[in-house]
């Protein structure tokens, strides 16, 4: 499946294109005529031969993108699969095949500030959502937060779930919910989650029976599980000990790239590494501008063949190249001498 994007004057798209299109008149029509929560507002055109989704997402960035730097937690992996839930119960009211919709976490997207989950369905896909969802599950093991034993612990618990052919989600999260209220709480606790779960479970849809299974009980081994994502999106688990950390080989020193900022409000970078982050939010950035014009994840310059590139990452207010505006996701190479500007802030390359 090739993926494109394109920015006009308002608007960014991620676009998927059929080649031999199926008569799925009925579903292109529901996702295009409707807006249907947790999807992906969707425009399609039709060409000679094939139909092009152009599915907005101005204002959101992908998973794969918003996790690069962050790890999740144990509350935050619950989140996403309840909202999960109530996505493809939405999606279940308007009677769409659950397999039509991806759940790559370069299709996945979240917004920027409410981080609220937001879906793509596209009815040229022919992978099974039992397989995508497996997939999924793998990735986010391989994204939590090692220190949280607890997340570990579901998380390891909901791939080697997710493997088997009857895996309920529903029942996975209802057997948690109940362990949480059992356990001692904290003396502010907010009571949407729980009357949200409850209508969740009790609702149903055209996928039910993909997340309904017969009763099993589950015994737990004590073990420590360490997940690291890789370039392809497998991941290792490690069971019972931890294996000493796996010695990284030392890059070979260059003399990089630097980003000389043209205003002495802003600071300048010295880039050595093989993928570089620009944005305004610490904590998922390897290089921080704090401009209010600036996107929280903004822009990537990656070093490719020691040729230098920069990356628009779907930015609210795009990302220049000697005066031209770049499509997102778009690799453009770097010069000496070249100026890159960051929605307002300015920079000269020096190589």
């Amino acid at each position: 499946m090739e993926i494109r994007y394109k920015r006009d004057l308002n608007s960014n798209y991620m676009i998927l294109t059929e080649e031999n299109p199926k008569n799925e008149s009925y579903e292109v029509r529901m996702i295009t005529e409707n807006r249907i929560y947790g999807l992906l507002p969707c425009i399609h055109q039709q060409y000679e031969g094939r139909t092009e989704y152009y599915y907005e997402i101005t204002g959101r960035q992908s998973m794969e993108l918003l996790y690069e730097r962050r790890k999740l937690n144990s509350g935050q992996l619950k989140g996403l699969l309840r909202e999960l839930l109530r996505i493809l119960e939405s999606a279940g009211e308007y009677l769409l095949n659950p397999d039509h919709l991806l759940l790559g976490p370069e299709t996945i997207y979240l917004h920027t500030r409410s981080e609220k989950l937001y879906l793509c369905c596209y009815p040229g896909s022919e992978k099974k959502i039992q397989e995508s969802f497996l997939d999924l599950a793998e990735y986010l093991l391989g994204k939590l937060d090692k220190s949280d034993a607890e997340g570990i612990e579901f998380g390891y618990e909901l791939y080697q779930n997710a493997l088997e052919p009857n895996f309920s989600l529903t029942e996975l999260l209802h057997r948690h919910t109940e362990t949480e209220k059992e356990a001692p709480q904290p003396a502010v606790r907010p009571a949407e989650t729980v009357s949200v779960q409850k209508e969740i479970l009790e609702k149903t849809g055209s996928w039910k029976n993909f997340f309904k299974k017969k009763n099993r009980q589950t015994t737990l081994e004590d073990y420590v599980a360490e997940a690291d994502q890789m370039g392809s999106g497998t991941a290792l688990f490690l069971k019972e000990e931890a294996l000493p950390e796996t010695a990284c080989l030392q890059k070979v020193k260059r003399d990089g790239l630097f980003l000389r900022s043209l205003s002495t409000e802003y600071p300048s970078f010295q880039i050595q590494e093989e993928a570089f982050l620009l944005g305004k939010k610490k904590d998922s950035v390897d290089g921080c501008i704090p401009a209010p014009t600036i996107s929280r994840i903004h822009a990537r310059i990656t070093c490719d063949g020691g040729i230098y590139y920069v990356e628009d990452l779907n930015s609210t207010n795009g990302t220049w190249a000697d005066q031209m505006q770049l499509n997102p996701y778009e690799l453009y190479p770097l010069k000496a001498g070249m100026y890159l500007t960051f929605a307002s802030v300015e920079y000269e390359v020096e190589l």
